[in-house]
């Protein structure tokens, strides 16, 4: 085997790394999109929608449709366990005081807003979207007591 040949297994291991990272990334609820990965990452469309085709990952595109078709075995496989832990780390963070808006939650969390509106409404959170308003309704429950209700 010739140096070439060793520099394309050597690519085409990279490729299949990257492959299994975006389908296990996929999985933990970080990349709904192949924008949300270009964005994350720093590939090319072209590249990351290559990856998404041949690890038959259904990213949604710019239209808001699977590259690939959904199937029993492509679907999303997401670990209770990290989603809990996850929802419980956003409670924290808006609890805390340290991010109380979705884009804030965002940048502190390294995950796309729709992740973060969903969780956020699976944990009953108040996080304050982007028209100033709570996305799930205060109640006794859910108000922290630092919440102005007068603003």
């Amino acid at each position: 085997m010739g140096k070439l040949d060793d520099l394309g297994l050597a690519s085409n291991e990279r490729r299949n790394q990257n492959i299994m990272l975006l389908r296990q990334n996929f999985n933990d609820e970080k990349y709904n999109t192949l924008a949300d990965v270009v964005s994350s990452t720093g590939y090319t469309l072209p590249t990351v929608t290559r990856w998404a085709l041949d690890g038959n990952i259904p990213l949604l595109d710019d239209h808001g449709q699977p590259v690939v078709a959904i199937t029993d075995d492509n679907a999303r496989q997401i670990n209770v366990e990290n989603r809990s832990k996850h929802i419980n780390d956003l409670c924290e963070l808006y609890y805390d005081q340290k991010a109380t808006t979705v884009t804030a939650c965002t940048v502190k969390m390294g995950y796309p807003a729709a992740t973060i509106i969903a969780w956020a409404v699976q944990g009953d959170i108040p996080l304050i979207n982007s028209e100033g308003t709570p996305l799930v309704p205060l109640n006794d429950t859910n108000t922290p007591v630092w919440f102005d209700l007068d603003y």
